[in-house]
C-alpha cells in the first residue's frame, strides 16, 4: 500500500494534469460538424483566362504533354501550366527573377545570313 505522502503527490499530479487538459480544451477551437468542414474545404471557383504564347513555347507544351503521355500520364495543357505555376511558387526569388527576365527579353535569335 502506498504511503499517504505518495497518494497526495499522485493526486496533485492528477489534479494538475486534469487542469491542464481542461485549459487545452477551453483554448481549442470548437469542433465543427463534417458538413461545415466540407464547406470550408471547397476549392475556389475556377476562373477562365487566356494567354498568348509564342509558337516555340506552345510547341514545348505539346512536347511535354506527349512526353508525359508516353509514360502513361494523360494531361492537358492547362494542367501543365497550373503545375508549372505551383513549381514556380516554390522557386528561389533570384532564380524566378532570372526566369522572368529570360521570358521578357529572350536572347536574340541568330539568323543565317544569305
Amino acid at each position: 500500500m502506498p504511503s499517504p505522502a505518495t497518494l497526495s503527490t499522485a493526486e496533485a499530479i492528477l489534479a494538475a494534469a486534469n487542469e491542464l487538459r481542461l485549459k487545452r480544451l477551453a483554448a481549442a477551437p470548437p469542433a465543427t460538424s463534417a458538413r461545415t468542414a466540407k464547406k470550408r474545404c471547397k476549392p475556389g471557383k475556377p476562373v477562365r483566362c487566356s494567354i498568348r504564347l509564342p509558337e516555340s513555347e506552345y510547341r514545348q507544351l505539346v512536347k511535354l504533354k506527349k512526353r508525359l503521355a508516353s509514360r502513361g500520364i494523360a494531361t492537358g495543357k492547362g494542367s501543365l501550366v497550373r503545375a508549372g505555376l505551383m513549381l514556380l511558387a516554390n522557386v528561389d526569388l533570384v532564380d524566378l527573377k532570372v526566369a522572368i527576365r529570360d521570358v521578357i527579353a529572350p536572347e536574340p535569335l541568330l539568323y543565317k545570313v544569305k
